[in-house]
């Protein structure tokens, strides 16, 4: 086949995507931080507007109330039969201040989620009925169901292996985690040190491309969720409520924009606000700290660490807003 057949190919192939709405695949732990929330909001706000769709919503935590909360606002935005899994054996338990009263306050169906099939079996069968690098993977919680995706074995969804089922049909994993350019603190906080085994191994054996987003000062310069207060977002809604809830002793109307980065950049890309960091790794230590290191160079990993030049983080955070209550109503 010669160069210019494969030219034509591949610009016909580009016109027949372009416009389609981005295949996702939501992984989140749902539980100690409520950024979740506002960014499987903004995940619903894309699919609405036709940027996304949404093929499966998936809890990392053993939290039973991180499931349920997901079948709350999938049920809230008008899509209350979109599959949720759950990670199952070993896995991150935290507390949370908002998922159980969420959970009873508004209508789902799946109760615990210890009643949610498991995470790698849904996983599975998701890939296997899409077309090949298709899926894009946005996870905002702890690596676990993606450690134990790269495990599993030819099932009767697939004949391929983890580590091949992903190659062939995932696109790129947005993850959300860690700090640029490094994250030196202990603390069992944020979501790589809670589970560091299942990071470092999806970090080192990722067969696709991997974009990371982090938070710290970079994620807590775009304050969102101001606008869920105001007659701008229906009343009653269960994403409000959750943010008064988590918010409340803070003394503020807004919270940082970490996992609703990772949502914006796995629909949209990192233009027009973010700066992507091409070169280099991140260098995964035993306790889940991490440094980005600029050499040697690993193409198949980019980080989201700063803005682009000239941005206006209002403008940003407006943005933002608005997805958050595109679906409302």
């Amino acid at each position: 086949m010669n160069r210019l057949i494969l030219i034509t190919i591949f610009a016909l192939s580009t016109i027949l995507t372009e416009g389609q709405p981005v295949k996702i695949i939501f992984d989140t732990d749902m539980e100690s931080d409520v950024d979740d929330v506002g960014a499987l909001a903004m995940l619903h706000g894309f699919a609405d507007a036709g940027e996304a769709e949404i093929l499966g919503t998936i809890s990392s935590s053993l939290n039973p109330w991180s499931a349920p909360v997901i079948d709350v606002i999938n049920t809230y935005f008008g899509r209350p039969d979109l599959t949720i899994g759950n990670v199952k054996t070993k896995g991150v338990y935290r507390n949370s201040s908002y998922a159980k009263t969420i959970s009873e306050m508004y209508p789902q169906d799946i109760g615990l989620g210890e009643r949610a099939p498991d995470a790698t079996r849904i996983y599975r069968e998701i890939l296997s009925s899409q077309p090949d690098t298709s899926v894009v993977i946005v996870t905002v919680g702890y690596l676990t169901n993606l450690s134990y995706l790269l495990q599993t074995q030819p099932d009767q969804y697939s004949a391929l292996n983890g580590m091949e089922l992903v190659k062939r049909k995932v696109k790129r994993l947005v993850c959300m985690g860690g700090r640029y350019p490094l994250q030196l603190d202990p603390a069992k906080w944020g979501n790589f040190k809670p589970d560091p085994e299942a990071i470092r191994h999806v970090a080192g054996q990722w067969p696709t491309q991997i974009i990371f987003t982090t938070g710290g000062d970079f994620s807590n310069a775009i304050h969102t969720g101001t606008i869920l207060f105001t007659d701008k977002a229906e009343k009653g809604n269960p994403v409000t409520e959750a943010y008064r809830i988590f918010l409340r002793g803070w003394n503020r109307d807004y919270h940082h924009s970490s996992d609703l980065i990772a949502v914006y950049v796995a629909v949209r890309g990192h233009e027009p606000y973010f700066r992507l960091q091409t070169e280099g790794y991140f260098h995964i230590f035993e306790d889940g700290t991490q440094v980005w290191r600029f050499a040697p160079d690993r193409p198949s990993q980019h980080i989201i660490g700063e803005f682009a030049e000239g941005v206006d983080l209002a403008d940003v955070a407006a943005d933002f807003d608005n997805l958050l209550i595109r679906g409302f109503g």
